[in-house]
């Protein structure tokens, strides 16, 4: 797996952001439905997730996000074929035929890059992509007063995408004032707190190609591949 701060530098690190996993009530009680991170991350291990939107990051440039979570996508393993220098109102899927979106300013995420830095532009920029499992380096939390209930959320969507693949993938801290990126360190020490500082342990998930959900005890985390 390909060190997320040496892409970053490289300028060839994209971000998918993603929504906070839920709080639902299950038979069991209160739990974490993980569905929607599941439901992309079994399209990315067992095809191809197709015309998603992500965002190109520039070390010095405090790009925005769009959203405070979510994946970290290596931009040479991932089919880039719409680039903007803004949001660009995508919809659809190219694999459907019914992809739409503003027009394409560039045709390369080099040329994106060097925009971003002569312009010093922190819009929201809008890179869609094709892709798969291979291309994912890690995930990432913004730093802002929220810090701690980011962590706990990706923590979670972390603990899920283990129990599905068995990867653990490392958690990276994004300044989006800054523009700087670093890898935090999840000790043992550091899960224990963030388990006890859930709402419940209970992690649930149902990816459309599962026969069956997922239900797992954050205490007791085994892997599931399916």
């Amino acid at each position: 797996m390909e060190d997320a701060i040496s892409l970053y530098n490289q300028d060839k690190l994209l971000v998918r952001a993603m929504d906070w996993p839920q709080i639902s009530r299950g038979s069991d009680g209160l739990q974490y439905d993980c569905t929607s991170w599941a439901n992309e991350f079994d399209m990315m291990m067992n095809s191809m997730l197709s015309s998603a939107s992500s965002t190109l990051l520039v070390p010095g440039v405090g790009v925005s996000t769009y959203k405070n979570i979510g994946f970290l996508i290596n931009s040479d393993k991932a089919n880039c074929f719409h680039i903007a220098t803004s949001d660009s109102g995508s919809s659809g899927d190219m694999e459907n035929g019914d992809f739409h979106a503003n027009k394409a300013d560039f045709e390369t995420i080099s040329e994106l890059a060097n925009y971003i830095k002569e312009n010093n532009s922190t819009d929201l920029n809008e890179v869609n992509i094709n892709t798969n499992i291979d291309s994912v380096v890690g995930l990432f939390i913004n730093e802002c007063p929220l810090q701690e209930r980011l962590l706990q959320m990706i923590y979670v969507a972390k603990k899920c995408i283990e129990s599905m693949s068995g990867i653990d993938y490392p958690v990276y801290l994004y300044n989006s004032s800054e523009g700087k990126l670093k890898q935090m360190q999840i000790s043992h020490e550091k899960e224990e707190e963030i388990i006890a500082s859930l709402r419940t342990t209970q992690l649930f998930y149902w990816p459309d190609t599962y026969t069956e959900p997922v239900t797992e005890d954050l205490n007791m985390m085994k892997s599931h591949i399916m």
